[in-house]
């Protein structure tokens, strides 16, 4: 039986224009899906919908003026309109189970400069929304603060194991490399300052 999700959405999120990306053979990426809106500013944002195996998808999105910066999902553009862009992810995640009923997500909250990984400023704004406006009939929340991670699980999808799966996809595809990026970058500054 497939799910029904309409999330209590927070006002208005603006309407998006969705382009499957190509499919992939091996690893646990299977596709990434791409949404793009324009906000009221004219700022185009970009959302990557990352299918992984078992129905999970992993939600990503940033100004399209940032497309090819490293860093394009830690830094803020500070344009006052994150709770509509938000709203916008939220109706992203709409369409993404009425193409997939069996769609579970999840979403990193990026660290700032110099903040620590855990409970990060997007992760409490994130967590807030999700908590808010996405219910338990349809989905299980699962944070995981101490990695800045939220997953919802798709009471339908019947993965057995799926939650320890996903919490070990959260951690090699965007906590460890997060680190080791970090490490090089502080053994970079002791080298400069020596």
């Amino acid at each position: 039986m497939p799910t029904s999700f309409e999330p209590r959405l927070p006002g208005e999120g603006y309407s998006f224009i969705y382009r499957k990306g190509p499919s992939h053979q091996d690893g646990p990426l299977v596709c990434t899906h791409f949404y793009t809106f324009r906000t009221r500013k004219n700022r185009r944002y970009v959302v990557e919908a990352e299918q992984y195996q078992h129905h999970v998808y992993v939600l990503k999105f940033y100004p399209l003026s940032l497309k090819h910066s490293h860093n394009r999902f830690k830094l803020l553009v500070h344009d006052g309109d994150a709770f509509r862009i938000l709203s916008t992810c939220l109706r992203v995640f709409a369409d993404i189970i009425r193409r997939d009923p069996l769609a579970s997500a999840g979403f990193v909250g990026e660290a700032l400069a110099g903040e620590d990984i855990a409970r990060t400023k997007r992760f409490r704004v994130y967590f807030q929304s999700v908590v808010t406006f996405v219910g338990t009939t349809s989905f299980r929340h699962h944070p995981m603060p101490e990695i800045s991670a939220y997953f919802l699980e798709n009471k339908t999808n019947a993965e057995p194991d799926l939650l320890p799966q996903v919490e070990q996809m959260f951690r090699e595809l965007y906590i460890i490399p997060q680190a080791l990026d970090q490490t090089k970058s502080d053994a970079l500054r002791e080298k400069d300052t020596n």
